[in-house]
């Protein structure tokens, strides 16, 4: 019981964080339409397991600093919010939670078409909006990454609570 509220809340963290998320790239042409967009696919997975009799609990801090780290971002700093959209839909395509849920049927895991080929066509919509920087720009977008992976972290970290 203690195992699922833990996965419940991690669900909720990660429904919160693709929300905003979701919402702020897909202002971007170049990454609307991606058939990565998973806001919808959590909040029928968080109705279903509310249906299930358990409560959904309110985000923690964790996730809202990073929704708010992320807007910010994508407002002023296009290269480290790519870095944090790169990491953020390629890390969730690999099944981790589905994992821990002992492979219950989520719909955060059912894509409309093909997988691999979704995450290719997002490479290559990803390689060519990076085409246009400069070789800073293309660094800063690196540098970003241990940001992307400590905020990732921090809201992984909550299932231990």
């Amino acid at each position: 019981m203690v195992a699922l509220r833990a996965r419940l809340g991690i669900k909720e963290e990660k429904s919160n964080l693709r929300a905003s998320l979701d919402a702020i790239a897909f202002e971007d042409a170049e990454l609307k339409n991606t058939g990565l967009e998973r806001s919808e696919s959590l909040a029928k997975d968080l109705e279903w397991f509310k249906e299930q009799g358990y409560a959904i609990p309110e985000p923690f801090a964790p996730t809202v600093n990073y929704a708010e780290y992320l807007k910010e971002l994508s407002e002023k700093d296009p290269q480290a919010f790519i870095c944090h959209f790169y990491n953020i839909y390629f890390t969730h395509s690999a099944g981790l939670a589905e994992k821990m849920l002992n492979g219950k049927g989520l719909e955060l895991y059912k894509w409309d078409g093909d997988l691999s080929q979704l995450l290719q066509n997002v490479r290559e919509k990803l390689n060519k909006v990076a085409e246009t920087w400069s070789r800073e720009e293309k660094n800063h977008c690196l540098e970003e990454t241990e940001k992307s992976f400590k905020y990732s972290g921090d809201i992984l970290r909550l299932i231990l609570l």
